[in-house]
């Protein structure tokens, strides 16, 4: 971000503070952001207060005193909400964040990722933005860094028939056993249109065993020879809508899902 503008606009009338620095900064963000994103501009910060030894501590003290003043909500350790506007949903998945990409399932992937990291939200908890695992991490793609859910995210240009493809069969046979499997987020999109058409979460604990099902492993000459996927059933699973064309309340979703998740709980005691 350029605070080149801050220091040339308001400098005019009186010098700008550090609060008007940060808070520059923070509305640059997305609506929740960590203390990191901040720090990133530290440099910039050293530019426009040359005589300030201790960036760091005062972008912290200014993040304080913008959370004083009702400006940001603290939401754990390092990470704030921006109480000024209310979250935007946009159903258009940008393809050009993909352009580096040939195949199209690549395209895909990396696009629907990109969308999910704007628009996906917590249903477990009122926190409006997910944030993205590294990649290669196992069974899970996402997680609320609020109530720590995990989420598996999942797209498909149409809709989903009864199967879906996992990941390894082995890490999300012992995730089941384990009882430590991931939220899926169900994302039906159009790649006629670049739009997002529904979304729905399933209950991570509604997967059970017998729902998952093995692949053959890949031949002697593949990349990852020997290695095996799943297919997991999802016909009959219980889930919440959480995107559609006419619009979904984020309050009802997770009111929704505090229900959904009593009957997957009494189901899995039976």
């Amino acid at each position: 971000m350029d605070l080149g503008g801050l220091a040339r606009g308001p400098s005019l009338v009186k010098a700008p503070t550090w609060k008007d620095a940060i808070q520059h900064i923070v509305l640059g963000l997305r609506r929740e952001f960590s203390l990191d994103d901040v720090l990133k501009h530290r440099d910039a910060l050293q530019k426009m207060f040359p005589n300030n030894r201790f960036v760091d501590a005062k972008i912290r003290q200014s993040l304080q005193v913008l959370r004083d003043q009702g400006l940001l909500q603290f939401v754990s350790p390092g990470r704030y909400r921006r109480n000024d506007i209310a979250p935007v949903f946009s159903p258009i998945i940008d393809m050009s964040v993909a352009a580096e990409f040939f195949s199209q399932s690549q395209v895909a992937r990396v696009a629907l990722e990109t969308w999910a990291s704007f628009n996906l939200y917590c249903v477990n908890c009122e926190s409006d933005a997910l944030d993205q695992l590294r990649d290669n991490t196992p069974v899970a793609d996402f997680q609320c860094f609020v109530c720590d859910k995990t989420y598996q995210l999942k797209g498909k240009n149409g809709r989903f028939g009864e199967m879906l493809p996992g990941a390894a069969y082995g890490p999300t046979i012992a995730a089941v056993r384990e009882g430590r499997m991931p939220e899926y987020i169900l994302v039906e999109y159009d790649t006629r249109f670049r739009t997002v058409v529904f979304v729905d979460a399933v209950p991570g604990k509604s997967i059970t065993e017998d729902r998952v099902i093995p692949r053959k492993p890949l031949s002697e000459n593949a990349r990852r020879a020997g290695w095996i996927g799943c297919n997991i059933r999802i016909d009959g699973l219980p889930s919440v809508r959480q995107v559609a064309p006419a619009g979904v309340d984020r309050v009802l979703v997770r009111t929704e899902w505090k229900m959904l998740e009593v009957v997957s709980d009494e189901r899995t005691l039976h």
